[in-house]
């Protein structure tokens, strides 16, 4: 069994161990996969992407000091510029709810609330679920019918 080819998540690896023992290895693996490694990746990558865009509105203001509706205008006309900003919106729709959950379920906890933590933490996901979707339409919206 020494060297046997074992399938995981992730490729294929050399196994040293009974097939029982791989088969566990490979279990671990997918489990860990879960382990909120996929929040923090979106994380990072869309605080990437938000700060691109900061960058990039902020690099727009110094360069047009005389700006006004019609040029701005003329900027979000171009396609690529409203696939970056709706690009940018879901991307801050995404770290808004990573965060949010997060410190929704951080504080809100049956130690510190006792029976009604639970209940508390629905009733804020919900709210911060139709505040993202108000926000992401909103923006839509904005970003499209310019």
């Amino acid at each position: 069994f020494i060297g046997t080819r074992c399938q995981s998540a992730i490729g294929e690896f050399a196994c040293h161990c009974r097939p029982r023992e791989c088969l566990d290895f490979v279990m671990k693996m997918n489990y860990l996969r879960h382990r909120g490694v996929l929040e923090w990746v979106i994380q990072r990558l869309s605080a990437v992407v938000l700060g691109a865009y900061t960058v990039w509105i902020l690099g727009f203001f110094i360069t047009h000091p005389e700006l006004n509706f019609e040029s701005w205008r003329a900027v979000f006309e171009s396609p690529l510029v409203r696939i970056f900003s709706f690009v940018t919106l879901i991307g801050l729709c995404a770290h808004m709810w990573i965060g949010m959950w997060t410190v929704i379920t951080d504080y809100i906890t049956p130690l510190h609330l006792g029976n009604a933590a639970k209940s508390l933490q629905t009733v804020c996901q919900l709210a911060i679920i139709a505040l993202i979707i108000f926000y992401l339409i909103w923006g839509v919206f904005v970003f499209w019918s310019i």
